[in-house]
This record gives C-alpha cells, structure tokens and sequence, in this order.
C-alpha cells in the first residue's frame, strides 16, 4: 500500500522576527520574556483580527498563514504600527522591533503544520527586511498592490540561502518615507532599466579618510590571502583579469548632519576593511582606491569595473541623539545585484562595542555570500573540471547543511580534485574534514572505523606539511572524540578557533565539545558568539547544538526551540530530529515525539544509538555529574522516546 500523496494548498505566510532577539536574552532573560509576551499579544490579536492563523512558534519567531493576502499583510501593517507606539512610549531597554516577510505560495499541509517552499521563501525574506520592515515576495506583491493604499519599492532579484532560484522582493513604504515608491510598474522593464540608473545618492556618498583611524588602512596596497600551502583555489574569474573574491570596501558615508562624527564612519572603514583581509582568498583593495568616487553618484558597476573589483561594499552611518544606525550592504558587479545588507542600532556611549558588533559580523557574513555567488559559476564549468572549482563547490556545500546526502557530495567533490592534483592541501584538508562530518553517521562499523582512520592519515600528512593550516584541526577534533580524548579534543579546538576567530565553524566545534565535557552554560555562550558573527544565516549544526546544551540543562522549551530553528534551516538531518524526539518526550508531548521519531527513520533507516549520540555521549574524561545524567537521564529519555538502539 502506497502512502497518499500529501495535501497541498495555497497560502500567504507571514513569518516575523525580533531583531537582536539573542542578544536582549543574554542581557537580561526575565525582562525580554516580559517585553516578547507585550509584543506578542500585539501581533497575535492582529493576525487573530485578520483571519489568520499561527502555525509555528520557535521563542521570537511567528509563522501564521491566511487564506488572503490583503488580510496578510495588513495584519502586518497593523501590528508594526502599534509596536512603533509602544516602543515610543517605552524605555529603550523595553522597545522590541520586528522584521516581517510575506510570501505567496503553495505549501504541504501536515496535520496544523505547513511545510514546503511557500513557507522557507517567507522566512529568507523576512531576514532581509531592516528593522521595523516589512518584505514581500514578487508572487504576494502581485495580489494586493492594486487592493491597498500602499506603496512599495523594487529590490530586484535577490539570491537567498537553501532557495534555488533567485527571488523578485518588494519593500514596503510605510507612510511618510522619502523613498521613490514602486507602483504598478512592469517588473521585467524595471530590471532592464536598473543598469543604467544610478544608485540612490544616500548609499554612494563617499567621504575623505582624514581621521588617524581611517589612514591606518594604508595607501594603495592590495593585499592577496592566498590558501594552504601558497595554493589559491581561485583561479578563474567571472570576466577577464576579474578575480572572483575581489572586493572594494567604500568610505562609509558619514549621514549624521555633523562633521564632527566623521571619524565614526571613518574609523568603521578602517575596521571593516581590516577584517576582510581574514576571509579566505579575499582580494581586498585599499578603500583608498575609492577616494576619486568621492561625492560622485557613481553607479556599482562602474566602480567595480574601474578598480578591478567584482564586489563592492558600502555603508552609511546615522545618527538622531545619541542614537547610531550603522547600514552595509555587498553588491556583486558582475551581475549588478545586491546580495547583502543589514542595519546595526547602537548607543554612542558603547561606540567601539557597536563597531566590534558592526565587523564581525560583516567579515563573518561576507565569505559565505562571495563564496556562494562564485561556486555557482563553477556549476557551468562541470565539462571541464578543475581542482579549484572542484573544491569551491565542496566548500559551499558547507554552507548548505550537514545531511548524509550534502557530506556525500562534499566528500566526492574533494576526491575528484586529489585525482587531479594529489597533492592539493585544501583538497586533503576539506576531505579530513567532511569524512570528520560523515563518520560519526556511518550505520556500518566497519565504515566507520575506515572514515576516522582515512581522515586521520590525511590530517596528519597536512599537518606534517603545513603545521599552520587553518582546516586540518577540525578534522583532528573529531578523531580524538572518536578515540575517547577529550584533552586533546579541547586543544585542537582552541586551536582551530585561534587560527579561525571570523569563522562560524570553530566556536561550533567548541561548543560541541564543551557539550560532552559537561559545561553545557559555557557552550551557549561559545555558540551564541559563533551565531553573532552572522545572525541572518545560521547553520543547522550551530542551532542544534544550542538545543544539546539546553536539553543538557533541562530547558526543554529553548531545546525544542532551537531544534525546531534547525529543522527549519535544513530538514534533512536525522540526528536534529532525534533529539527533538528527546525534547518533546521530556516535555511529556507524546504526538510531537512519535512525528519527530518517524522522521528519524524516514530519513536513516539504518540509524542507531552510535550515529544518533556522537555529539552528546560523555567521553572519558567528561565530568562526573554529566556522566551520571548521561547514564540515569538522557538513555532513559532516549529509549522512552523510542530511538533505535
């Protein structure tokens, strides 16, 4: 007997988010609960009001469907309305700002839960929304434009994470705003007019790097970060003499109406720059370059094409009292796009913490969008296959999760590129690494045990060649966890996070192992200064490991909330619903485990307690007390939710 096919339908999603929602948490849990529940009885009632319905909550997140567009969105409209008052009326500690994103799309229907694409559109679009925003997809804009007084404005085709196809997105204009409103304009004769037109002036100010901050980026120097071994993986470019990961960083733009505060946009040049030298095989021109574009309107793609440069980075620094907005945005030339922007409010009292905040996490964003753009050209090229794309398109597949089928890929791509150059360190790093990713999900023993020791031989070789590579210690971490060595585990990790501080990837790996050592409070605050170098695109890996540490703490609500925020990055993973499974069982929620324990054996069938424990199960010198919760607790949890032994 077949299973039905599942039941589809047509929905408009609203999904919304508090902006700097973790941050609040780590500042002061009670009061943000407090200040979430006001602002969440704002937004409840009005899609309550509006015929809506909330399908899906994970801590500062709201999904809901309606069955009309109108009624979407003008829930959203209401409910951003009255938490524009409340925060005006409130202290600033209190005040709470939602981004929103609306799509129009078909979903599956699985008991009061939606799935499927017309969902995960709402949710990337909601993340590119400025504080206070509200974004709609092409598709929803269509529905209502000619159906409510409101006005939006044309952000073109934007490339989201985990969506195959680029996505028409619209902003809407919210009464008062000096912004060109987008109306009933034809799309397709907007895109063709957008090369030509200069950009808005406000993004394309360029201001004189006159303060001793700004002059320490130097003059005229370009600086070249090259792979392991001297190797530069890049070596094609999407046009003549254009390398792939060129960028230009402009001059922020000093908006705040007072000379005076130059040296704030200034000194956030001077940083920004300076942290995009850590990106890997970055070619970074001086922001000096920039100074002859000074006061000129000048479009992307002429600067781009001028300097040499395939991307280019912006800003603009605000001020009203003592009240600072900082904005970046990335364009890439190439295709006259933007791929990137975020805004940053902060107080003037704490500057160099905002700057701090500002730099990080722009260094820590950027890597993964310039590396995504340039992987997906190589995808045109697989007639003719280089090492280096080879290995580019494995190490954008880091970014799409860590599913069996994604390590698979990675794992085979990094086996063709050694073929053609053996000898490749980043060929033989990237496979340590993924084979570290595969092991521990190996349903075979045999298999296993062969993936740790082919990892291992390879980590060796490279450390024996090149002792300072910046990849080959997260393999290492993962052999000694196989082998029982916590101590050395936590030392590769220190390292690799030494040698890796703008990196997702290393306070992951810490963070997991302070996990199985016990400390589960110190791994929250390892991983949450991961999830900070890049809040808008978080990896499934890190979100899980934040729901371990809390399942670890027995606060099972925030476990099932970062699970759930996993699942909804990348669904594919069995051992995130495994311990989702745990955290519905240990919460008593017996129907939410069972349809977590079904998706465990749908997608490993041939899972087991050995795959399923890797990141969790104490190692010999774990503390004692986390030994016995293992053994007393989480096994007895473990079987009780029915996960295969």
């Amino acid at each position: 007997m077949t299973d039905p096919a599942p039941r589809r339908k047509l929905a408009a999603i609203l999904a919304a988010d508090v902006v700097g929602f973790s941050l609040k948490m780590g500042e002061n849990e009670d009061r943000t609960l407090k200040n979430l529940r006001a602002c969440r009885a704002i937004t409840d009632e009005f899609i309550r009001a509006h015929h809506g319905r909330i399908f899906t909550t994970a801590g500062d997140s709201v999904i809901a469907e309606f069955a009309s567009p109108v009624d979407a969105i003008e829930a959203a409209l209401g409910f951003q309305k009255s938490l524009l008052a409340r925060n005006a009326s409130c202290d600033e500690v209190d005040r709470m700002v939602l981004r929103v994103g609306l799509n129009l799309g078909d979903v599956i229907v699985e008991g009061d839960n939606l799935l499927g694409d017309g969902v995960n559109v709402a949710a990337r679009i909601e993340s590119s929304a400025k504080p206070g925003g509200i974004h709609v997809s092409a598709k929803f804009h269509d529905e209502v434009r000619r159906k409510i007084a409101v006005d939006f404005e044309s952000l073109g085709e934007q490339q989201f994470k985990n969506i195959v196809e680029p996505i028409a997105t619209f902003r809407v204009i919210f009464e008062g705003e000096a912004v060109k409103p987008y109306r009933q304009h034809d799309r397709q004769h907007d895109r063709a007019e957008s090369a030509s037109r200069p950009e808005p002036a406000a993004h394309l100010f360029l201001r004189l790097l006159a303060s001793p901050l700004a002059r320490g980026v130097g003059v005229g120097v370009m600086v070249l970060f090259v792979g392991a071994g001297g190797y530069l993986a890049l070596h094609r470019s999407p046009k003549p003499n254009i390398n792939p990961f060129s960028i230009v960083v402009m001059p922020f733009a000093n908006l705040t109406g007072d000379p005076n505060d130059a040296y704030v946009a200034d000194g956030m040049t001077s940083q920004v720059a300076r942290d995009l030298l850590r990106i890997r095989d970055a070619v970074v021109l001086d922001a000096v370059r920039a100074l002859p574009y000074k006061d000129k309107p000048t479009p992307v793609v002429q600067i781009a094409r001028e300097l040499g440069v395939r991307f280019v980075l912006q800003g603009e620094v605000k001020k009203s009292g003592n009240t600072l907005q900082i904005n970046a945005q990335l364009s890439d030339a190439s295709a006259n796009q933007q791929l990137w922007t975020q805004s940053f409010i902060g107080d003037m009292s704490n500057l160099f913490e905002l700057q701090d905040q500002v730099t990080n996490r722009i260094s820590g964003s950027l890597g993964p969008r310039m590396l995504i753009v340039a992987a997906s050209e190589t995808e045109k090229r697989k007639s003719n296959p280089q090492a280096s794309d080879l290995i580019l398109r494995s190490r954008v597949l880091l970014e799409k999760g860590f599913d069996v089928e994604t390590l698979d890929q990675r794992v085979a791509l990094y086996r063709k590129a050694l073929v053609i150059e053996p000898d490749n360190l980043e060929a033989m790093s990237g496979l340590a690494q993924a084979l570290g990713m595969l092991a521990p999900r190996s349903p075979e023993q045999d298999q296993r045990a062969k993936r740790f020791e082919e990892l291992h031989q390879l980590a060796l070789k490279v450390k024996e060649l090149d002792p300072a590579n910046r990849d080959i210690y997260s393999a290492l971490i993962f052999y000694d966890r196989e082998k029982g060595d916590l101590i050395g585990a936590k030392q590769n990790a220190e390292k690799n996070l030494q040698l890796n501080p703008k990196s997702k990837s290393p306070y992951i790996t810490l963070g997991n192992i302070l996990n199985q050592s016990g400390e589960p409070q110190k791994a929250i605050d390892v991983l949450t200064q991961g999830l900070n170098l890049d809040p808008l695109n978080p990896t499934d890996n890190n979100l899980s490991a934040l729901g371990r540490a809390n399942i670890i703490l027995g606060h099972t609500d925030q476990a099932i909330e970062w699970l759930t925020k996993a699942n909804q990055v990348n669904a594919k993973v069995a051992q995130i619903w495994a311990y989702l499974a745990i955290a519905y069982t240990m919460k008593g929620d017996s129907d939410k485990a069972a349809m977590a324990l079904a998706q465990v054996k749908t997608l490993n069938p041939n899972s087991n307690e050995a795959t399923l424990t890797f990141f969790i199960k104490p190692l010999p010198d774990s503390l004692p007390a986390y030994k016995d919760w293992y053994e007393q607790k989480f096994l007895p949890l473990y079987r009780k939710a029915g996960l295969p032994i």
